[in-house]
Protein backbone atom coordinates (compact mmCIF):
# COMPACT_ATOMS: atom_id res chain seq x y z
CA UNK A 1 0.00 0.00 0.00
CA UNK A 2 1.39 3.56 -0.94
CA UNK A 3 0.52 6.32 0.95
CA UNK A 4 -0.02 9.60 -0.76
CA UNK A 5 2.20 12.43 0.07
CA UNK A 6 1.36 16.09 -0.62
CA UNK A 7 4.03 18.29 -0.69
CA UNK A 8 3.19 21.89 -0.14
CA UNK A 9 3.54 24.69 -3.25
CA UNK A 10 6.05 27.17 -1.81
CA UNK A 11 6.55 30.85 -2.35
CA UNK A 12 9.65 32.23 -1.17
CA UNK A 13 10.80 35.55 -0.52
CA UNK A 14 14.18 36.87 0.77
CA UNK A 15 14.66 40.61 1.60
CA UNK A 16 18.21 41.90 1.88
CA UNK A 17 16.92 45.53 3.32
CA UNK A 18 13.59 44.68 4.33
CA UNK A 19 11.51 47.33 3.90
CA UNK A 20 8.54 46.01 1.98
CA UNK A 21 6.01 45.48 4.21
CA UNK A 22 3.34 46.38 1.79
CA UNK A 23 4.73 43.93 -0.41
CA UNK A 24 4.13 40.86 2.32
CA UNK A 25 0.77 42.12 3.11
CA UNK A 26 -0.31 41.92 -0.29
CA UNK A 27 1.33 38.90 -1.35
CA UNK A 28 -0.12 37.26 2.10
CA UNK A 29 -3.68 38.25 1.17
CA UNK A 30 -3.33 37.15 -2.76
CA UNK A 31 -2.59 33.74 -1.67
CA UNK A 32 -5.12 33.42 1.44
CA UNK A 33 -7.69 34.84 -1.00
CA UNK A 34 -6.70 32.19 -4.08
CA UNK A 35 -6.88 29.24 -1.54
CA UNK A 36 -10.39 30.36 -0.41
CA UNK A 37 -10.20 31.69 3.06
CA UNK A 38 -12.82 33.91 4.32
CA UNK A 39 -12.42 37.71 4.43
CA UNK A 40 -12.00 37.70 8.41
CA UNK A 41 -9.55 34.82 8.44
CA UNK A 42 -7.46 36.79 5.88
CA UNK A 43 -7.57 40.09 7.84
CA UNK A 44 -6.45 38.13 10.70
CA UNK A 45 -3.77 36.41 8.57
CA UNK A 46 -2.89 39.44 7.41
CA UNK A 47 -2.61 41.12 10.50
CA UNK A 48 -0.46 38.45 11.97
CA UNK A 49 2.22 38.44 9.29
CA UNK A 50 2.46 41.98 9.40
CA UNK A 51 3.37 41.65 13.57
CA UNK A 52 5.94 38.79 12.67
CA UNK A 53 7.46 41.19 9.89
CA UNK A 54 7.34 44.10 12.10
CA UNK A 55 8.86 42.60 14.26
CA UNK A 56 11.48 40.91 12.96
CA UNK A 57 12.88 44.36 11.87
CA UNK A 58 12.44 46.38 14.73
CA UNK A 59 14.01 43.55 17.19
CA UNK A 60 16.99 42.07 14.87
CA UNK A 61 19.26 44.37 16.06
CA UNK A 62 21.03 44.29 12.55
CA UNK A 63 20.07 47.52 10.42
CA UNK A 64 21.03 48.31 7.14
CA UNK A 65 22.74 46.24 4.72
CA UNK A 66 23.51 43.66 7.35
CA UNK A 67 19.62 43.33 7.97
CA UNK A 68 18.35 39.99 6.10
CA UNK A 69 14.64 38.82 6.14
CA UNK A 70 13.03 35.91 4.55
CA UNK A 71 9.16 35.20 4.47
CA UNK A 72 8.17 31.57 3.27
CA UNK A 73 4.60 30.48 2.63
CA UNK A 74 3.53 26.63 2.59
CA UNK A 75 0.36 26.06 1.01
CA UNK A 76 -1.58 23.23 1.22
CA UNK A 77 -4.75 21.90 0.71
CA UNK A 78 -6.48 22.69 4.04
CA UNK A 79 -3.82 25.27 5.49
CA UNK A 80 -1.53 28.08 4.87
CA UNK A 81 2.08 28.39 7.33
CA UNK A 82 3.88 31.07 7.05
CA UNK A 83 7.27 31.92 8.16
CA UNK A 84 9.28 34.91 9.30
CA UNK A 85 13.00 34.31 9.50
CA UNK A 86 15.26 37.19 10.51
CA UNK A 87 18.97 37.05 10.34
CA UNK A 88 19.46 39.06 13.54
CA UNK A 89 20.28 38.28 17.31
CA UNK A 90 17.94 36.51 19.14
CA UNK A 91 17.09 35.94 22.00
CA UNK A 92 16.34 33.08 24.44
CA UNK A 93 13.03 32.14 24.37
CA UNK A 94 12.84 30.42 27.68
CA UNK A 95 12.92 33.71 29.18
CA UNK A 96 9.91 34.83 27.31
CA UNK A 97 6.32 34.89 28.32
CA UNK A 98 3.94 35.43 25.48
CA UNK A 99 0.72 36.38 26.42
CA UNK A 100 -2.76 33.97 25.56
CA UNK A 101 -5.67 36.12 25.74
CA UNK A 102 -6.50 39.78 24.78
CA UNK A 103 -7.10 40.76 28.09
CA UNK A 104 -2.89 39.87 28.71
CA UNK A 105 -2.24 42.21 26.25
CA UNK A 106 -2.19 45.45 28.52
CA UNK A 107 0.82 47.33 27.64
CA UNK A 108 1.61 49.04 24.31
CA UNK A 109 4.93 47.53 23.94
CA UNK A 110 5.44 43.36 23.69
CA UNK A 111 2.31 42.89 22.57
CA UNK A 112 3.11 41.79 19.10
CA UNK A 113 4.04 37.76 20.08
CA UNK A 114 1.00 37.33 22.10
CA UNK A 115 -1.34 38.54 19.28
CA UNK A 116 0.14 36.77 16.20
CA UNK A 117 -0.50 33.97 19.16
CA UNK A 118 -4.55 34.76 19.34
CA UNK A 119 -4.76 35.25 15.31
CA UNK A 120 -3.41 32.31 14.39
CA UNK A 121 -4.62 28.85 14.52
CA UNK A 122 -0.92 27.60 15.15
CA UNK A 123 2.49 29.16 16.25
CA UNK A 124 5.50 28.26 16.69
CA UNK A 125 8.78 30.30 17.74
CA UNK A 126 12.03 29.36 17.60
CA UNK A 127 15.25 31.90 18.28
CA UNK A 128 19.01 31.31 19.21
CA UNK A 129 21.25 34.18 20.58
CA UNK A 130 23.63 35.38 17.71
CA UNK A 131 21.64 33.42 15.15
CA UNK A 132 18.12 35.00 14.72
CA UNK A 133 14.38 34.13 14.88
CA UNK A 134 11.96 32.53 13.45
CA UNK A 135 7.70 33.04 13.71
CA UNK A 136 5.71 30.04 12.20
CA UNK A 137 2.05 31.27 11.83
CA UNK A 138 -0.81 28.44 10.97
CA UNK A 139 -4.02 29.20 9.09
CA UNK A 140 -6.21 26.81 8.55
CA UNK A 141 -9.18 27.00 6.18
CA UNK A 142 -12.74 26.83 7.47
CA UNK A 143 -14.58 23.76 6.61
CA UNK A 144 -16.42 24.27 3.45
CA UNK A 145 -19.05 22.11 4.91
CA UNK A 146 -19.63 24.49 8.65
CA UNK A 147 -19.67 27.09 6.03
CA UNK A 148 -22.83 25.76 4.25
CA UNK A 149 -24.71 25.34 7.04
CA UNK A 150 -23.99 28.63 8.50
CA UNK A 151 -25.62 30.43 5.85
CA UNK A 152 -28.13 27.75 5.22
Amino acid sequence: MKIKTTQPEQVFIRFKNPRYLRVIRDNTEVIARKMGFAEDQIFELSMAVDEAYTNAIEHSGRVGSKSELEIEYLIYENRLEVSVKDSGCGFDCERLEIPKTLKSLHSSRGRGLGLIRILSDGFELKSQPGVGTMIKIIKYLQSRQRAILAMG
